[in-house]
């Protein structure tokens, strides 16, 4: 069969040197764009720092930095 490269609708990326595996939802994010007739929007840059990489160790550990997490609204 070869190598995985669309599962689930997700374009699968594989980087044995870079020791790097990414799921990409570009496709399904464009067709949500077209539904909404938004494919011509232009990209922006959102307050995240370009290459930030998120660890399980920077999880809140005291309940009660979990519980104020847990009530952060996205977007």
């Amino acid at each position: 069969m070869g190598k995985a490269r669309y599962a689930l609708g997700m374009k699968v990326i594989k980087n044995n040197s870079k020791k790097l595996f990414c799921l990409s939802q570009g496709a399904y994010v464009n067709k949500i764009l077209e539904h909404f007739r938004m494919h011509y929007s232009k990209p922006m840059d959102t307050s995240v720092k370009n290459g930030l990489t998120l660890t399980l160790s920077q999880c809140p550990k005291i309940d009660k930095a979990k519980e104020r997490m847990n009530n952060l609204l996205c977007g």
